[in-house]
């Protein structure tokens, strides 16, 4: 009967550090699998940081290509020169969409907060509060995350 006791304590024993040991693993895959998370999450926040520094360039060329429409519309040169230019826009637009970037859309017309500022109310009788009168500034999503937000004015009667 001894004999049995004693194999029954160090089956007990043995089963005891197995437990141990396997919570040990767990504990370190969470670790490592929270580790992980971290840096994809740090990644995803760098190339936002990246991606809301080119929309700086979009900006700039939206700048320029209302500038050279108000002063040189009907100057040849400048609307063939213009043309190349919203040629290099486009590519960059294009690069940012096969990056997950894509503008924010209002498609009812409405201002939502969640995607737009507001920069200036109007008044207008025959349209409804927070209807969008126009986007001074386009806002973006990366992935679902917000990079900017738009800046719109609205109706506020």
């Amino acid at each position: 009967m001894k004999s049995n006791n004693c194999i029954s304590e160090k089956i007990n024993e043995y089963r005891s550090e197995v437990e141990t040991m396997i919570q040990g693993f767990q504990r370190q895959i969470l670790e490592q699998e929270h580790k992980i998370e971290e840096l994809k999450n740090s990644k995803e926040r760098e190339l936002d940081t990246l991606f809301k520094d080119l929309l700086s360039v979009v900006d700039a060329y939206e700048k320029a290509e209302a500038r050279l429409d108000e002063q040189y519309s009907d100057n040849e040169a400048v609307i063939k020169a213009k043309k190349r230019f919203s040629t290099s826009k486009k590519k960059l637009m294009e690069i940012l969409r096969k990056n997950g970037v894509s503008e924010i859309q209002f498609p009812d017309g409405y201002a939502k907060m969640d995607d737009c500022q507001i920069v200036e109310t109007e008044p207008d009788a025959t349209k409804e509060n927070d209807t969008i009168i126009s986007i001074e500034k386009a806002g973006f999503r990366r992935n679902g995350r917000l990079l900017r937000l738009a800046d719109v004015i609205v109706v506020k009667n």
